[in-house]
C-alpha cells in the first residue's frame, strides 16, 4: 500500500514538474487557442442565430356537433376522429407533415430567406435540410407541444414559430373538412331518400282516403252518402283497408327513422360548415433579445482544453523522443 502511494505521489510530482517545465509553452498555446476560437466564433465567421419558442396544448375535441347534439350519457362516436394514436402523437405527425412544411415554406418564402440558389438541382432537398436544422418540435413532459425555431433574424424566428402553431389548425381542418364533406354527402342522400319515401307513403294514404277509406276509433270505416256509395265504400274497405293499416304502421316506423336521420343530417352539416380551433396557446413566440448560437464562451473553453491536452501530448512525445535519442547516443 505504501509502495503504491509513493508511486502515485511520484507520478503526481512528475506531472507537476512537467507542467512547470513547459508552463510558458502551454500558456502561449492556450492563449492562442482562445484568441483563435474567439475570432472564429465571432459574427465575422459564424452568423449568430436567435431562438424563439411557442408552446400549446392540442385540443381533444374534433367534432363540435358531438358536443351540441348529444348529452354526456349518449355521446355519438366522433366521425371526424382519425387514427388510433394518442392526441399528441397525431399533432406531432401533423407538425412533421409535408403539407404543413410546404405551407410554412411558402408563407415565409424560406427558399429566398435561407439564400438557396434557385438554379440548384437539389434546391428542395437543401431547403428541407435547412428547415430540419432550424425548426424543431417536441412533446414536453406535460403533454404540451413545443415549437423551437432558430433564425438569423429574431423577428423571423418568432413569426415562423407562431405561423407553425397557427397552420396546424389549418392542416387539421383541411383533413377533417374533406372527411366531413364525404360524411355529409352520404347522410344527405340517405335523408333525402327517406324523406321521399315517407312522402310517397303519405301520398298513397291520401289516395286511399279520397276513396273513402279512413281509420276510425273502432276500426276502418268508409264515408258513404247513399246506399250505392255505401256499397262502393264497403268494397273499398275490403280491398284497401289492410293496405291502409299496413301503410300507417310503416309510416310511423319510417318517420321515427327520418327523425334520426334528420339529427344526423344536422350534425354532419355542422361538422362540415364549422371550423374549430385545435390549439390552446400557452405561450406565443416573441423575438429573442440575445443570440442562442454560437455560444462563444463554450467554444473558447472547449478550444482551450483541447489545445492544452493536445499540447501536453505533443510535448510528452517530444520528451520521450529526446530521451530515446539520448539513450542511443550513450
Amino acid at each position: 500500500m505504501n509502495k503504491k502511494k509513493k508511486h502515485y505521489n511520484f507520478e503526481f510530482m512528475e506531472v507537476i514538474a512537467f507542467l512547470l517545465k513547459w508552463k510558458n509553452h502551454l500558456f502561449i498555446i492556450t492563449i492562442l487557442a482562445a484568441v483563435i476560437a474567439a475570432i472564429i466564433s465571432s459574427p465575422i465567421f459564424i452568423t449568430p442565430k436567435f431562438k424563439s419558442k411557442a408552446l400549446f396544448y392540442p385540443s381533444t375535441t374534433n367534432s363540435i356537433s358531438s358536443e351540441l347534439f348529444y348529452g354526456n350519457k349518449d355521446k355519438a362516436k366522433d366521425p371526424l376522429m382519425f387514427g388510433d394514436e394518442e392526441i399528441d402523437e397525431q399533432y406531432m405527425q401533423l407538425l412533421e407533415s409535408g403539407n404543413l412544411k410546404s405551407k410554412i415554406m411558402a408563407q415565409f418564402n424560406l427558399m429566398e430567406h435561407y439564400k438557396i440558389d434557385q438554379n440548384r438541382l437539389d434546391k428542395y432537398a437543401a431547403l428541407g435540410n435547412k428547415y430540419a436544422s432550424n425548426i424543431k418540435t417536441r412533446r414536453t413532459n406535460y403533454n404540451s407541444i413545443e415549437i423551437e425555431v432558430l433564425d438569423e433574424d429574431p423577428k423571423m424566428a418568432a413569426d415562423i414559430a407562431n405561423g407553425i402553431m397557427s397552420n396546424v389548425d389549418t392542416v387539421k381542418n383541411e383533413i377533417q373538412g374533406r372527411l366531413a364533406k364525404q360524411v355529409f354527402t352520404i347522410v344527405e342522400e340517405q335523408y333525402n331518400n327517406k324523406l321521399a319515401y315517407v312522402d310517397s307513403l303519405k301520398l298513397r294514404m291520401k289516395i286511399l282516403g279520397v276513396r273513402g277509406v279512413y281509420i276510425g276509433i273502432k276500426g276502418i270505416y268508409g264515408s258513404p252518402q247513399s246506399k250505392v256509395e255505401a256499397g262502393q265504400s264497403n268494397s273499398n274497405i275490403s280491398e284497401n283497408g289492410a293496405e291502409y293499416v299496413a301503410l300507417e304502421e310503416e309510416l310511423k316506423y319510417e318517420v321515427e327513422h327520418l327523425t334520426d336521420l334528420r339529427l344526423k343530417y344536422e350534425q354532419a352539416k355542422v361538422d362540415m360548415d364549422t371550423k374549430l380551433s385545435h390549439v390552446f396557446v400557452i405561450e406565443y413566440a416573441s423575438p429573442a433579445e440575445g443570440k442562442a448560437y454560437p455560444i462563444r464562451s463554450i467554444i473558447i473553453i472547449i478550444s482551450c482544453l483541447i489545445s492544452f491536452v493536445m499540447a501536453c501530448i505533443v510535448l510528452i512525445a517530444i520528451e520521450k523522443y529526446n530521451q530515446y535519442k539520448n539513450n542511443l547516443t550513450v
